[in-house]
């Protein structure tokens, strides 16, 4: 048995069988102690950390959205043990056996490693306030990362789905989306007043959201800033960009007329540019659930006309509204427009991310390949 009595009079006792272990358990106890480990919170857990260190480092300091996501994020470690661990007791291994099994229930690379790192800011944090010696998440092993290609639209799958989503209502917000290269919570939220039609500019200042804030909230339209301190920006008002969106103007101004009573705004969500027939916000799964009837649409016309002229059929693969900004960013690239222009543009922090979404490849000059020999070398 080993005792003694810290700073604040409280007995700590230690029992082993093993004299040397007994010793180790004694003198890391008595250190952690001494130098102000733990402090007075050696029994709070990791659950009630996580909440202490949203309130001491973000809120106020995040967006909502950021909040809430990251309540979502750490949500399986309240539903498994790892929550209810002591802070000071959680070790490698706990957040380990975790990540391995949510990965084999499904979950994404992606998702695991926005929890391992959620959770090593937060044993970071811990460590600076003295409440552990070392952050377990170095030495956590995230399983191995399915490579993602990102999405862009290559000129015969444009024109296919454009012919295809014509008569669809969102067929606006597509073509406004691919000749501006906005994100689409920037283009949901976009207000009238936003766009100067004489001084040619359209001022992105908000993104427009459908979903919740709390576990218990309900799924509701809200407004928040845009991405980054570089999304707030004004940009030119492009000549393709203006034809769609007077034509925009035109059918809202009819919708109003029609519905007249039935249109409805409230605030803060008037003199949205694009709106449903009645005037409410447009929900950013009903545009993703559009483009995937179009997908399927086309396809199906595509099928026909393979038959027809007896060849094999060309078909879209599923894609996401955020691929009309990939490919925006690379038909201004195909187009010899440079990086800088173009982050400006699109409101990218730097020119490395506006360089992730390009996905021209340069084409091979066969002509001048063909003109080489390679075998009778002078």
């Amino acid at each position: 048995m080993a005792r003694f009595v810290d700073q604040y009079k409280k007995r700590h006792t230690f029992y082993d069988r093993d004299l040397k272990a007994l010793r180790r358990k004694f003198e890391k106890e008595k250190y952690e102690l001494e130098h102000g480990l733990y402090g007075d919170c050696s029994d709070i857990t990791v659950s009630e950390w996580f909440e202490e260190f949203l309130k001491l480092y973000k809120v106020g300091k995040v967006k909502e959205t950021t909040l809430y996501r990251m309540k979502q994020t750490f949500s399986p470690c309240e539903k498994n043990v790892l929550g209810s661990i002591k802070l000071k007791d959680i070790k490698a291994v706990h957040i380990q056996e975790l990540i391995n099994k949510l990965h084999a229930s499904g979950y994404s690379y992606g998702t695991l490693n926005l929890l391992k790192s959620l959770l090593g800011e937060m044993f970071k944090r811990a460590m600076g306030n003295g409440y552990m010696l070392r952050n377990p998440c170095d030495s956590v092993v995230l399983p191995k990362k399915v490579k993602y290609e990102p999405r862009y639209l290559a000129g015969w799958e444009q024109e296919m789905f454009l012919d295809a989503a014509k008569n669809y209502y969102h067929y606006d917000i597509f073509c406004a989306n691919l000749s501006f290269g906005v994100r689409i919570g920037e283009a949901l939220g976009l207000k009238w007043e936003d766009v100067d039609f004489e001084k040619k500019t359209i001022h992105i200042q908000r993104t427009l959201h459908y979903g919740k804030l709390e576990e218990d909230d309900n799924c509701h339209f809200f407004f928040t800033s845009p991405k980054t301190e570089t999304s707030d920006r004004i940009i030119p008002l492009l000549p393709e960009t203006e034809a769609v969106l007077k034509r925009v103007r035109k059918r809202q101004l009819t919708n109003r007329m029609y519905y007249a009573s039935r249109w409805k705004q409230e605030e803060p969500f008037v003199n949205l540019v694009f709106t449903t027939q009645q005037g409410a916000p447009v929900r950013y799964g009903d545009v993703n659930r559009t483009i995937k009837q179009a997908v399927v649409k086309a396809n199906l016309q595509e099928e026909q006309l393979a038959k027809l002229e007896d060849r094999e059929p060309h078909f879209l693969k599923e894609f996401s509204p955020h691929c009309f900004r990939h490919t925006f960013v690379t038909r201004c690239k195909m187009n010899g427009i440079d990086y800088e222009t173009i982050q400006l543009y699109v409101g990218h922090n730097d020119k490395k991310m506006t360089a992730y979404y390009d996905h021209n490849e340069p084409e091979m000059d066969v002509a001048r390949l063909s003109k080489v020999s390679f075998l009778n070398v002078v």
